[in-house]
């Protein structure tokens, strides 16, 4: 029987090596500001204090349940937009 000496990888920890989830942003080596993006992906953002839904998240729920459907135009703008380029080729 052959044996391999393979190195066994733990998985770290991800709250010690995300520094407890909070996002941490550096611009040559300096702490600077986080951008909208790096502030709503960051797990703190995800959560309330309370442990409560946020009031966005309580009445985007409540819509759903009351049966109204998202109207958000953006895949039709996207189609117009793409529409309109084709032509302008």
């Amino acid at each position: 029987m052959n044996k391999t000496n393979k190195a066994k990888t733990h998985p770290s920890d991800p709250v010690k090596d995300a520094g407890g989830g909070k996002t941490k942003v550096e611009q040559g080596g300096e702490p600077a500001p986080r951008l909208p993006h790096e502030r709503d992906q960051s797990s703190e953002s995800q959560q309330t204090q309370d442990g409560q839904p946020t009031k966005v998240g309580r009445q985007a729920h409540e819509d759903v349940e009351r049966g109204l459907v998202d109207t958000d135009r953006g895949l039709e703008a996207n189609r117009v937009y793409d529409d309109n380029k084709k032509v302008r080729r």
